[in-house]
């Protein structure tokens, strides 16, 4: 009797720190894509970010689980932790693909990001370890994408439009190796970890913006904070 590949949803950052608008696309993700869960995975040297602001690492995996305590089908995933030097996402899908024994990745970016996968180390080759589905925040992602594509991949088959309760997905298959683009247009918060750290430094309300467990260890961590949200 074959067993059902399972689905893994990857969604990486700084998460400094994690607020709404993350577990809502890891949610929306989820459901869409019919993922079995989706691994949030806090960047411990982010390559492409300076180092100055970033909270400890520990803190901000503790955030991280006290945010999605009680979402079933989320987890934060320490591992980048575990590793020296700089957090490549290369390194970590292909982690994951080690320890997962077959199960499926699909890694998750806004579009902005996918346009600037070429300066990541060995970006494009994150297509060979998982789908890459692209969150699209603004109406000319799907041809920004289609552009992006027809860039770097001169035979990619056509898009497919499936539709499903939860969204619409665009897909495109890229090599005959299985490579895959995904593209989903979830509800978005427009809410970012430097807009949070913003309205920190502003002693503004945040109620809303970050998950309430969050929102009272930034209380209790005020001076904290203090040090490195300067």
């Amino acid at each position: 009797m074959s067993t059902r590949q399972k689905r893994i949803g990857v969604l990486g950052g700084s998460f400094n720190p994690i607020h709404n608008g993350h577990l809502r696309l890891a949610i929306e993700a989820l459901e869409i894509l019919g993922l079995d869960r989706v691994e949030l995975i806090p960047s411990a040297v982010p390559p492409h970010k300076e180092p100055g602001g970033l909270l400890p690492f520990g803190l901000r995996c503790r955030w991280v689980r006290e945010a999605i305590n009680g979402h079933p089908g989320l987890h934060c995933n320490v591992m980048e932790g575990r590793r020296k030097g700089p957090s490549y996402t290369l390194d970590t899908l292909e982690e994951l693909v080690r320890s997962l024994s077959g199960g499926r990745l699909f890694f998750l970016l806004g579009v902005p990001d996918l346009l600037t996968l070429p300066t990541w180390k060995g970006g494009l080759e994150l297509f060979h370890k998982a789908d890459v589905v692209a969150v699209a925040r603004q109406d000319m992602a799907l041809e920004s994408t289609r552009n992006f594509i027809q860039e770097h991949w001169l035979h990619a088959a056509k898009p497919e439009r499936r539709e499903s309760p939860y969204g619409v997905v665009w897909q495109w298959n890229l090599e005959q190796n299985s490579a895959r683009m995904l593209l989903i247009h979830p509800p978005f918060l427009d809410i970012s970890s430097t807009m949070i750290r913003n309205y920190w430094r502003m002693g503004r309300n945040m109620k809303y913006l970050v998950p309430d467990p969050v929102l009272e260890e930034m209380k209790r961590q005020d001076s904290l904070l203090g040090r490195f949200w300067k």
